[in-house]
């Protein structure tokens, strides 16, 4: 008996020990703010400014040679606005002239027209009938200047990545060939001009070319 209760005591002062500890809380588990990787940081920044340009300086050299060799020039033109067949360009400064190629020769009509007449400046365009045998002589309508524009030679030349590729004769001048971000461009190496263009399985030709022969009255309506 004596030893039943000596055992209840102990017991009991256990219990009582227990209950006054003070409760351990369960830690939590922290959770860590999610961060990019310093990888797909950098992929980010690069997605999100401009790609670098990179212009090789002797490729610089010959792009910018029109500027001081060329005023003016005429040229013909085939590319997919024109199919088989050729536009003449005259070129002077911001303003330009072509022809279109005409399916039908005569201009016997009111609306018929073989020039366009283009003022970057003031982004306007026209059609006219200039030709001696046009049998209504003038301007025929204003156009949409978007529609009725196509790149020039020096439209070609505003590139902002270009390396030389290679050389080749295009119609017994030298050209280098120029990987841009347009497309290939053989550039003639006398006056830095493309004689022909390849963009997007797409090929452009600048043909005939007579530089600084182009006068003021050839671009003015």
């Amino acid at each position: 008996m004596k030893w039943g209760w000596l055992t209840l005591c102990i017991i009991s002062f256990l219990v009582l020990i227990i209950s006054c500890a003070p409760a351990q809380k369960t830690p939590k588990t922290a959770t860590a703010p999610k961060t990019e990787s310093s990888a797909e940081a950098k992929t980010q920044a690069i997605t999100t400014q401009e790609k670098p340009t990179e212009i090789a300086a002797d490729v610089k050299d010959l792009l910018s040679k029109h500027k001081t060799k060329i005023t003016s020039v005429y040229y013909k033109y085939r590319g997919p606005e024109t199919g088989a067949n050729f536009h003449e360009f005259y070129i002077k400064g911001n303003k330009i002239k072509y022809k279109p190629h005409l399916e039908l020769k005569t201009l016997d009509r009111p609306e018929s027209y073989d020039s366009i007449f283009i003022d970057k400046v003031a982004k306007t365009a026209q059609s006219y009938c200039t030709a001696d045998y046009c049998a209504y002589r003038g301007k025929k309508e204003n156009l949409n200047y978007d529609d009725a524009y196509i790149e020039t030679v020096f439209d070609w030349l505003s590139v902002t990545s270009a390396k030389k590729v290679g050389e080749e004769v295009i119609e017994s001048r030298n050209t280098w060939k120029i990987e841009t971000n347009k497309g290939i461009l053989w550039v003639d190496t006398f006056y830095g001009i493309p004689l022909k263009a390849d963009s997007s399985g797409k090929i452009y030709r600048f043909e005939q070319l007579a530089v600084n022969s182009v006068t003021d009255a050839n671009v003015t309506p």
